[in-house]
């Protein structure tokens, strides 16, 4: 038994040395976050920014969220550990249509390294569209045992005569019918696009009777800041087929720069966008003045978007487009919104980009 205690001693002595070589993890230097929100330079008034009453979500790679409350409780300054995150901001949550009810935020998504801090800048545009009806007093006369409703793949919302508030929608296509004993009948179908509030005056046509289809009488567009508020009008002639009339208000067939990005080889597309920046090549852009060069663009979702990945490449060959919008003549153009129509590429400055453009408008 003794020289047994004496084998177990030994051996405890041997091992015991070697447990200091075992490597000790290293320590992880957390990151560090700030989040500012702010309201785009030309923001309408009528809604003004009370930055405190958003609400703030911050998430990791895996969905994971790190925050969730206002930004009047957040921290100056969030310590998280290294990697991807996703940033989003609004002023409410919107899940269907509803009155009165406009959805400003944005959302980014930024990378933090160990140790560093980093700053995560968002601006609060508009994120859903908006819809008004102006009825008048001729179409409310021949159609008051009628109703009106709006409705979309989301949700449907009925009309009084004498509503005068702004109904808010997710983007995409909304149609306004008459509805009589149950039966709806179609009249207008609208695709209203994220930020745009649209006012629809509704009238009936000089001849009830006539056999054409709903004409339209007249289009005029107005601009109000970053918000694109467009006016139409259309006379309906009491047909049962309803049909939408021509807009000069939006292209038709418009797709967001996220989309397009995806649409690589796709010819003549229409694709809304705010003028970012310039000066392209093929590792960088610039986001701020002056601009040295008159052949390209990037434009993004956001007008504020400093984020080169988060962009689409613009070529702007020689001829009138390129004198309309190239940033080195026209530097008022950052940041406004613009509409491109042209061929989208996989690749130009190693951005997917868009080419060969042949149409656009600028309001």
């Amino acid at each position: 038994m003794k020289n047994l205690a004496i084998l177990f001693a030994a051996a405890a002595a041997l091992t015991t040395p070697l447990s200091c070589f075992v490597p000790v993890p290293a320590k992880v230097e957390p990151a560090h976050l700030r989040v500012m929100l702010r309201a785009a330079s030309s923001r309408a008034t009528e809604d003004p920014l009370d930055a405190a009453s958003y609400d703030l979500c911050i998430e990791d790679a895996d969905g994971k969220r790190q925050f969730d409350g206002l930004i009047a409780e957040c921290p100056a300054e969030f310590e998280l550990q290294p990697g991807t995150y996703s940033v989003s901001a609004c002023n409410r949550s919107f899940s269907q249509p509803d009155f009165d009810c406009p959805q400003f935020g944005d959302a980014r998504s930024v990378t933090l390294k160990e140790g560093e801090m980093s700053e995560v800048r968002l601006t609060a545009v508009q994120m859903n569209a908006g819809l008004r009806l102006q009825v008048s007093e001729r179409f409310v006369a021949n159609y008051k045992e009628c109703s009106l409703f709006l409705r979309s793949s989301k949700g449907n919302l009925a009309w009084g005569w004498d509503e005068t508030r702004t109904a808010y929608f997710f983007p995409g296509k909304v149609a306004l019918s008459i509805d009589s004993g149950g039966s709806g009948t179609t009249i207008y179908t609208a695709d209203i696009g994220r930020g745009e509030i649209m006012t629809l005056k509704i009238d009936v046509s000089e001849d009830i009777t006539k056999v054409d289809p709903m004409t339209g009488i007249g289009i005029s567009i107005t601009i109000d800041t970053l918000r694109t508020h467009t006016q139409r009008e259309f006379a309906w002639d009491g047909s049962t087929q309803g049909s939408s009339g021509p807009s000069e208000a939006l292209p038709t067939g418009l797709v967001s720069v996220e989309d397009a990005r995806k649409m690589a080889g796709s010819s003549g597309v229409w694709v809304c966008g705010y003028i970012a920046g310039g000066d392209l090549s093929s590792s960088s852009c610039s986001f701020e003045g002056p601009f040295s060069s008159r052949t390209n663009m990037v434009i993004a979702d956001s007008p504020s978007c400093d984020e080169r990945d988060r962009c689409m490449s613009v070529q702007l060959a020689v001829g009138d487009i390129r004198n309309a919008l190239n940033l080195v003549d026209n530097p008022s153009n950052l940041g406004r919104r613009v509409y491109l129509k042209g061929d989208v590429v996989e690749a130009y400055y190693k951005l997917p980009g868009l080419q060969k453009l042949s149409e656009y408008r600028l309001p």
